[in-house]
């Protein structure tokens, strides 16, 4: 009987895993809030339900069960569903991380009293809610970020490296945005990277990759750019890598994917945050298999199915660099879009996304769902790729009023 896989999300995002999970043979089912999501067409199965919704996912699931539908997994790539996918695992006995897994990490500050448990090197933290916000800031160390509990893409992160500003935040976060409680964070000074691997079906811990992350930090953190492979050096990359493996054996994942966001410090490797899905912002499914040739996705669903995972999958067989960047047009609403196709034009460039339309506003750039534009370049010289994404992005011209 065919086997089905169920995946989370129905954007651009998700269809690397569509097209890796049609060459493995699998039927495939999709959820998305979206009725008109990118992926509904290339999908066997699409579900019209919001990714948050926990409930839907199972009543659904044994739906399709009960019609006969042979679903053995779910995953979760690139959107910030994990607890759904959770739930979904711990309801079905699929193989892959369990719900209180997924929460932990969901929850920045239990993430960050865990870690305290744990034992391991941890940022100074303060938790603050709607009815317990004060601050004293005479004992504060500067710069600390401050940011939403349950946040995503750095949505409502603030850097501050005085008391300037502080309770204005504060309160804009608790009372305007409404979130129920917000992190008061040290902020760490060093170079950015995502850090992913896998825990297969027999519970072994596989480094998958690492990427440098480039951001600006001036007021507010906003990722410009990456780069796979990093340029760390090996000892510090491992060193990452026993990060990840003692946070997963401390989360206690018996199977699925473990990500980081990391950073090198002075002190050494800490980590701003950890999930239990696959990354987003392009690294998987477009940056890495760029690079390296590894098929990240074809890991995170065989995994899910409680598959062994291909040994072809992890080696480096292309050995270039790749990287992203994007053009920063000026906030506003875009009036002309310029130079798309020369800049794909040129060598070395692989990909020019585009998440905007003549007529949409671009957002001032405060988090990283401000950019629009991404290019994907690749060479095997680092300088010349660098070059290559200074090039395409000169060429390309978003115009705003």
């Amino acid at each position: 009987m065919k086997e089905y896989i169920w995946i989370i999300g129905g954007s651009i995002h998700q269809l690397p895993a569509i097209y890796e999970a049609k060459k493995l043979g699998l039927g495939i089912v999709c959820s998305d809030y979206n009725s008109d999501c990118i992926a509904k067409d290339e999908v066997d199965i699409f579900i019209n339900i919001s990714i948050y919704d926990k409930q839907a996912h199972i009543e659904n699931i044994k739906r399709l069960k009960d019609e006969g539908i042979n679903l053995k997994g779910i995953v979760c790539i690139a959107v910030d569903a994990a607890i759904t996918m959770g739930a979904v695992n711990d309801y079905f006995g699929f193989c892959g991380i369990s719900e209180e897994i997924a929460s932990i990490c969901k929850d920045k500050t239990l993430f960050r009293e865990k870690m305290d448990v744990w034992g391991l090197p941890n940022a100074y933290f303060k938790i603050l809610t709607k009815e317990s916000r004060s601050v004293d800031i005479i004992k504060i160390d500067f710069p600390i970020i401050i940011k939403p509990n349950n946040g995503f893409g750095s949505v409502g992160a603030k850097i501050f490296y005085n008391e300037v500003g502080i309770f204005n935040h504060i309160n804009y976060l608790l009372d305007d945005l409404d979130f129920e409680k917000i992190l008061i964070e040290e902020f760490y000074i060093g170079e950015e990277q995502t850090v992913e691997a896998i825990v297969d079906k027999d519970g072994v811990f596989t480094p998958e990759f690492i990427t440098d992350r480039f951001f600006t930090r001036d007021i507010y953190p906003v990722e410009i750019g990456l780069q796979n492979p990093s340029s760390l050096a090996e000892s510090i990359q491992s060193e990452l890598f026993d990060f990840a493996k003692k946070i997963a054996q401390n989360l206690n994942i018996k199977n699925g994917t473990i990500k980081l966001d990391s950073i090198i410090t002075k002190k050494g490797a800490r980590i701003i945050e950890a999930t239990v899905r696959v990354a987003g912002g392009l690294d998987p499914y477009f940056l890495v298999p760029t690079a390296s040739g590894k098929n990240i996705m074809q890991n995170a669903i065989l995994t899910a199915l409680g598959k062994p995972l291909k040994k072809e999958a992890l080696i480096n067989s292309i050995n270039k660099y790749a990287l992203t960047g994007s053009p920063l047009p000026k906030p506003g609403e875009i009036v002309d879009i310029s130079g798309i196709d020369e800049a794909k034009k040129i060598s070395g460039v692989e990909k020019v996304f585009l998440f905007g339309n003549i007529g949409d506003r671009i957002k001032e750039y405060k988090d990283g769902t401000s950019r629009i534009c991404f290019v994907l370049v690749s060479n095997k010289s680092l300088s010349r790729a660098k070059e290559i994404l200074e090039e395409a992005i000169s060429l390309i011209k978003i115009e705003t009023k």
